[in-house]
């Protein structure tokens, strides 16, 4: 997955809640709990499994602070909220709220190839999640008017 798509990876996430990072033998992965997401995927679902395959990384640059946080332990005591992605040289700096918005960082995202699971562990391509994300904003949309 290129750059670009990473960033349209990151930036379908916008609202969700990052949670549960851990190490794995040939990467990093993550779930991203954004319900309305996930249930659209399988509405068994709550979240949606990230996997970032090695060489990666993902860490936590704190904008009030400059503390960068790479203990996946302490991240995951962080109630980390996506907000907004962009490409940013060899990686994807994503912008979130920390803590309900008492603090602001960049969660910083290198990988060489980006694997996106449903929870039963089937796996889900950016297209697929790109035309759900786009179906639910556009009913959305409509059901606001």
């Amino acid at each position: 997955m290129n750059l670009e798509n990473q960033e349209l990876l990151f930036s379908i996430f916008h609202d969700g809640g990052l949670e549960d990072i851990r190490d794995t033998v040939d990467g990093i992965e993550c779930t991203i709990d954004i319900m309305y997401l996930a249930e659209l995927i399988n509405p068994r679902c709550r979240g949606i499994i990230v996997k970032l395959i090695y060489p990666a990384e993902l860490y936590l640059e704190d904008v009030d602070t400059s503390e960068t946080i790479r203990d996946f332990k302490e991240l995951n005591k962080l109630d980390i909220e996506i907000l907004k992605a962009q490409v940013n040289e060899d990686k994807v700096k994503v912008f979130c709220s920390i803590n309900g918005g008492q603090s602001f960082g960049y969660l910083n995202v290198k990988a060489s190839e980006i694997y996106i699971y449903d929870p039963e562990r089937n796996l889900v391509s950016l297209e697929t999640l790109k035309t759900i994300c786009n179906h639910y904003w556009d009913g959305f949309s409509k059901n606001a008017r």
